[in-house]
């Protein structure tokens, strides 16, 4: 007996349109805890103009991001690479920081994580990445449907660049990526890159 393959399913790219269905999704569920709400908008924000990992993003401290608006850019070690990587906000990315700090208080400890454990009497731990990735997830697909996942802004971001025409060793540096060929795989043209394409 043959066994049948599993349909392999298009990963779709995070784009402006779907990072604002995603804000105003969590904005607008009266079910979820504030602090379950600060770490998806924080996420979702980071995540749409850095193309970090979620592993990564939790790394981030509130000193990140104040650094980010005041200087434009940050650095962060990732744990997965043990590289460092430079973060930089253009003023699009700044006055989204500046909103989202506001979701943390007047009392600003900036060595805390930005996204933490809501019940956590140590506010300096977050939460264990698996169930945070399971989280993320299962509240992308809720509003967006099949097809997402937290890389794919990461993908989405990549392919912007990419369909602007942005030199790929520019991307892979932005990115994080060490290797040119890595950030190459990840451009995925959009259904209208495609339609856009088309001679006949």
């Amino acid at each position: 007996m043959k066994k049948s393959k599993s349909i392999k399913r298009i990963k779709e790219n995070i784009t402006e349109q779907e990072y604002k269905k995603l804000m105003a999704g969590v904005r607008g569920d009266e079910i979820l805890k504030p602090h379950t709400k600060r770490n998806l908008l924080a996420a979702f924000t980071i995540l749409y103009f850095t193309g970090l990992r979620l592993n990564e993003v939790q790394e981030l401290c509130l000193r990140n991001l104040a650094e980010l608006i005041d200087a434009g850019s940050t650095k962060l070690v990732l744990s997965k690479t043990k590289n460092e990587r430079k973060l930089f906000a253009g003023e699009e990315f700044k006055k989204q920081l500046k909103k989202l700090l506001l979701l943390y208080g007047a009392e600003l400890d900036k060595s805390e994580r930005v996204i933490v454990k809501g019940s956590s009497k140590n506010r300096h731990a977050g939460i264990n990445p698996i169930v945070f990735i399971a989280q993320v997830n299962g509240v992308m697909k809720s509003i967006l449907g099949e097809g997402y996942t937290s890389h794919s802004f990461r993908q989405g971001l990549i392919t912007e660049m990419g369909s602007r025409g942005i030199n790929t060793k520019i991307i892979s540096k932005f990115i994080g990526h060490s290797d040119v060929k890595t950030t190459m795989r990840y451009i995925q043209p959009t259904d209208e890159d495609v339609r856009g394409a088309m001679v006949r």
